[in-house]
């Protein structure tokens, strides 16, 4: 805190805009959300978040069983009962929290007492709950009862009561009970949860799985947990019941995590605790979830304090190794990409092979490496992914040649270099693959410079660089190819800048930096060339993105100083809005082309991390998404989910400072 000693001082929290202030402790994600956590090392008073509620100032309210939390954003206020003070809490195991419509709050303990909150004084006053009708009020509460108008529905919290309704004017009740010979009875008798979402449905949360009531028939419908199916209700003992702002039905189980319904397909997503990653939900056992007013998603736990995410924060999905989970990516560190005509993605990995994912099914499928066994992939470094006209998929190694890869067979064709042939591939390290308007496939390799295949011999004819030529290929290390016109190649090479490359004579044009010229190409190490929809030529290179003009003949150079994240560029991708989506050392750039400006993303907005690699991007383009993977695993995203979060947070006053006291006298 700065200190004025001159003056008064005022405190000020940014209330709702949650997102921003937390800092992740770590980078991994799971199932699509990083989750944050806020426990008692944190300030709050106990690990048991029975109720969560937010006050008409924007506060959050934490009610555990050992006392009362109000979170600013920064920090908690702990409400607890002191026998020697009357006006203190009742005592500290907070079962609901409500708010009436001129923003007075109530609070429910366990015992049954019921006090009003003196926002003012910070004091509470014991008061009948039969003297006000809370019907009305807003209300977050671990009770299974739910208020509406002309009934109440009641589950008794776990009591074997079954569910009821009553009318609110003529009092008469309705109730559902288990008939184990009924199957369209409810689930089970002990009901923990009544919620009804905004399209009218009735959900209900028993200990036998998540009900819907068909209230013309009396009829329900059960969602339960069936081992053989990973998208079912992942346990049957089912707490809280919330609808989101967006739509999604989140279901909290007693040991089984979170769920997110969708309905349309009947399906669950399942968001469990994995010791492995800190960035899982913490705990399995779940009180309650609730929706602040800037969209963030808090869930209270049994253990584990409160977690928490915001939907603008997991726009990008994210896919890691689970050591547990067998239907996962093999291997984190995720060098290769590429979508192929079937809309499969595959993911090569530095030290796992190859992966198949299927994304509509979820499902993973790994060609390990190993040439050890006859079974397996040459190498288990597949540092290039690429598939040609006729769908074949390329895949080059670390140091193992290039494999002509057949997906249903899982069998390939190997391309090695042979020192005593002169037709064979140049280099067993694969950078870069390319097949031109005839077909022809072309390898850049990390030093045997550029190699084009005769598909019907096997072998080779190579280009290399010669000092004495100024014809020839500037450098042996051939990262990046394109066809800009039909014959006409660019090489993006280490060390030796641009080529434009003839592929007739085998004759190249060089391009390179010119010092103290800023419209000449930034750098000679060329790790990208892209070519957009609308025929520009991007440049990605160690020293920044840049731009060929074919007009001027020079090239417009972008850096951090820009808005740039950062000038180590790996991959350079088109969305079909025509921006330029760009992977680099330091986090993910969105690019204007037009106006020329940067919105960068980073581990904190739920990217793999801030390092991404060379090779690791690829777009779906029946789908629009884009891919990009680096060395915590891969993210997948619509480039049109990604929003910023516009809500403006109010701000509210948490303390005054007098003279840099907290003392009244400023002594």
């Amino acid at each position: 805190m700065m200190s004025n000693t001159v003056g008064n001082i005022f405190k000020s929290a940014l209330i709702l805009s949650f997102s921003l202030l937390f800092i992740p402790k770590n980078l991994y994600a799971q199932g699509g959300i990083s989750f944050k956590h806020l426990t008692v090392e944190d300030g709050l008073s106990q690990s048991a978040v029975m109720c969560i509620f937010q006050d008409s100032h924007g506060f959050m309210w934490f009610g555990t069983q050992d006392g009362l939390n109000r979170y600013d954003g920064y920090n908690f206020k702990v409400y607890k009962n002191n026998p020697s003070d009357s006006t203190s809490l009742s005592d500290n195991f907070i079962f609901s929290i409500y708010e009436d419509d001129i923003g007075t709050m109530y609070i429910q303990t366990q015992s049954g007492s019921f006090q009003r909150y003196n926002a003012r004084t910070e004091s509470f006053t014991q008061l009948s709950k039969d003297s006000i009708d809370v019907s009305q009020f807003k209300v977050s509460s671990i009770e299974a009862l739910l208020y509406e108008p002309g009934a109440r529905w009641d589950g008794g919290l776990g009591a074997p009561i079954g569910l009821k309704r009553t009318e609110t004017e003529s009092g008469k009740i309705t109730e559902f009970k288990n008939n184990p010979s009924d199957p369209f009875s409810i689930g089970d008798d002990k009901v923990y949860s009544v919620y009804r979402d905004r399209s009218g449905s009735l959900w209900v949360g028993t200990f036998n799985g998540l009900d819907k009531l068909d209230e013309k028939t009396g009829r329900f419908t059960h969602y339960r947990n069936n081992p053989e199916d990973q998208n079912s209700l992942s346990y049957n003992h089912v707490w809280p019941i919330f609808e989101d702002s967006k739509g999604n039905l989140w279901i909290g189980t007693f040991g089984g995590g979170l769920n997110k319904l969708d309905p349309q397909r009947k399906s669950f997503t399942t968001y469990i605790n994995n010791p492995a990653d800190p960035a899982s939900i913490n705990d399995n056992y779940i009180f309650s979830i609730y929706e602040d007013r800037g969209g963030g998603i808090w869930i209270g736990t049994n253990t584990g304090g409160i977690n928490y995410f915001h939907p603008s924060s997991q726009m990008f999905e994210l896919y890691t190794n689970n050591p547990s989970n067998k239907n996962s990516l093999v291997d984190n560190e995720v060098i290769s990409m590429w979508v192929d005509k079937n809309r499969i993605y595959w993911l090569g990995t530095k030290n796992g092979g190859l992966d198949r994912f299927d994304y509509n099914k979820k499902s993973f499928k790994n060609y390990p490496g190993g040439s050890s066994n006859s079974k397996n992939l040459v190498s288990s470094t597949i540092t290039l992914i690429y598939q040609d006209k006729p769908g074949v998929l390329w895949l080059g190694t670390l140091s193992s040649g290039l494999m002509e890869f057949d997906p249903k067979t899982g069998t390939y064709k190997l391309y090695q270099n042979n020192p005593s042939d002169p037709t064979s591939l140049t280099d067993n390290r694969i950078y870069s693959i390319f097949e031109d308007h005839n077909g022809v496939m072309w390898i850049g390799t990390y030093g045997g410079g550029l190699n084009k295949l005769d598909r019907a011999t096997g072998k080779f004819t190579n280009y290399k660089f010669n000092p004495d030529d100024e014809s020839s290929i500037s450098s042996n290390s051939v990262w990046a190819i394109i066809e800009d016109t039909p014959g006409t190649l660019w090489l993006g090479t280490f060390g030796g800048g641009i080529n434009i490359f003839d592929a007739v004579s085998g004759n190249s044009k060089r391009i390179k930096n010119i010092p103290d010229n800023p419209n000449s190409l930034p750098d000679d190490n060329i790790i990208r060339i892209f070519k957009d929809s609308k025929n520009n030529i991007w440049i990605g290179t160690t020293k920044g993105l840049s731009r060929y003009n074919r007009e001027l003949n020079n090239f417009k150079n972008y850096r951090e100083k820009d808005g740039l994240a950062n000038d180590f560029v790996y991959g350079i991708l088109e969305d079909d809005e025509g921006y330029l989506w760009i992977s680099t050392n330091n986090g993910l750039s969105k690019f204007n082309p037009e106006k020329e400006t940067f919105k960068n993303y980073t581990a904190q907005d739920g990217l793999q991390g801030n390092e991404f690699n060379q090779n690791a991007f690829a777009k779906d383009y029946k789908t629009g998404r884009l891919l990009f993977g680096g060395v915590n695993g891969f993210n997948v995203f619509n480039p049109d989910d990604v929003k910023d979060n516009m809500f403006v947070p109010p701000v509210v006053y948490t303390n005054y400072i007098r003279y840099n006291s907290d003392d009244e006298e400023g002594k």
